[in-house]
């Protein structure tokens, strides 16, 4: 209402004094003044109308701009990949007003093209969620168009729109749709996909700008995502063997104690050393010995399950960490590995005590062998020193130690 007095104060005032200025400068009846002042009303009202649209115009755009920064300074409050997209489907539903939201990135192969279907409302999965993958055939849809033109497209209908490839249709169950690609300097390209499931609104042109800007800054998230765990993989990865190193396995030990405790599962701990490796570095020379281990930890990876995990914890010296396993469960995998390694063709394995290249084992299992997770190396730690001093090549388990030589155990 203020508005609307002052520019009206301010017109009037106008309009008397252009009456006045007529009235001394012009000889005009009233009826030719009068016409002259509405013309110059109208004019004035048109004006105001036109440049409160653009003030209107111009603060949309500005809301959608800090809608996008402050998605933006979302993204960049994390660098966990999966935490990004999981912000990117947030984002773009609350702040775009678009329910339907679907992420996609390109991967190609020698023998064959596919788009992955790696994020929508509810679910987020980097290996991609085959329900909603999308295989790229000779003839490119608007996906894969999108993608490899870098152009958004809107899609009216989907289906009378041949260039649609038929999951979108079938799968995604999409009518009216928009595709905005995903440029990203290394790694794959790729799009989002964005509707409204109840078509409140027509999505035009006008929503390219927001969506362009937003994507590019969704591809700066995602390199830069991945950058780091690239650089985290260098930091926990031994470079040598391809395994963790022992610095991953002090922060990943306790982190599984905690859910085996949670959920009420057994975990077991094996330490492995190689018989004798001195004596084989010593006589093979130290690039042999750096051989055996690093084919010693492909043995080892070769024959665990997917779940358990191997790490070099330093020198000779292997760990494996066994979720949801008993004592009987890690033994029965352990002899497999121990087996594997003895007949294992090494180079130079017959210069080695008994011919061959062999290892010791010991076994402690959480929580019958210890509550203490700070306890759990050291059990598996006196197993191993047991195995040692029993013969070498061979699996000990913390309990039968125990029984041994009367250290107390939990049951």
């Amino acid at each position: 209402m203020g508005r609307i007095f002052k520019t009206t104060a301010f017109l009037v005032l106008i309009l008397v004094g252009i009456y006045i200025v007529l009235d001394i400068f012009l000889v005009l009846d009233n009826t030719a003044k009068y016409i002259i002042l509405a013309s110059l009303f109208l004019l004035f009202v048109c004006k105001d109308i036109q440049s409160h649209r653009q003030n209107k115009d111009l603060r949309i755009a500005h809301q959608k701009l800090k809608d996008i920064n402050e998605i933006t300074e979302a993204m960049l409050s994390t660098m966990r990949l999966e935490e990004i997209l999981k912000l990117v489907m947030r984002d773009i539903r609350k702040e775009l007003d678009f329910d339907q939201v679907f992420l996609y990135h390109l991967e190609e192969t020698e023998n064959r093209k596919l788009l992955k279907c790696i994020a929508y409302p509810g679910a987020v999965s980097m290996k991609g969620i085959s329900r909603y993958n999308i295989s790229v055939e000779e003839t490119p849809g608007i996906l894969f168009l999108s993608i490899k033109e870098r152009k958004p497209y809107i899609v009216e209908d989907a289906n009378r729109d041949s260039r649609v490839e038929p999951p979108i249709i079938n799968e995604l169950k999409l009518k009216s749709f928009a595709v905005i690609p995903i440029v990203v300097k290394k790694g794959p390209p790729g799009a989002l996909i964005v509707s409204q499931s109840n078509l409140k609104r027509k999505i035009t042109e006008d929503d390219f700008a927001p969506l362009l800007l937003f994507a590019n800054q969704v591809g700066i998230a995602i390199e830069n995502a991945k950058l780091l765990k690239e650089t985290e993989e260098k930091t926990i990865v031994d470079e040598l063997t391809q395994v963790y190193n022992q610095r991953h396995f002090q922060r990943r030990l306790p982190e599984d104690i905690e859910l085996t405790r949670r959920y009420a599962h057994f975990l077991s701990l094996a330490m492995l050393d190689i018989d004798d490796f001195k004596h084989y570095n010593d006589t093979n020379g130290h690039p042999a010995g750096d051989m055996v281990l690093k084919q010693l930890s492909q043995i080892l990876i070769g024959n665990l399950r997917r779940t358990d995990v191997p790490f070099r914890y330093g020198g000779e010296e292997f760990a494996v960490i066994l979720p949801a396993t008993s004592r009987e469960g890690a033994l029965i995998i352990l002899e497999k590995v121990r087996k594997e390694i003895e007949i294992f063709p090494f180079e130079y394995r017959e210069k080695q005590p008994g011919g061959k290249v062999t290892v010791s084992i010991g076994i402690a299992t959480y929580p019958v062998d210890t509550k203490k997770a700070e306890d759990l190396v050291n059990c598996a730690d006196k197993a191993l020193y047991r195995a040692k001093a029993t013969g070498k090549n061979r699996t000990c388990l913390y309990k039968d130690l125990a029984e041994k030589t009367g250290l107390r155990t939990e049951n």
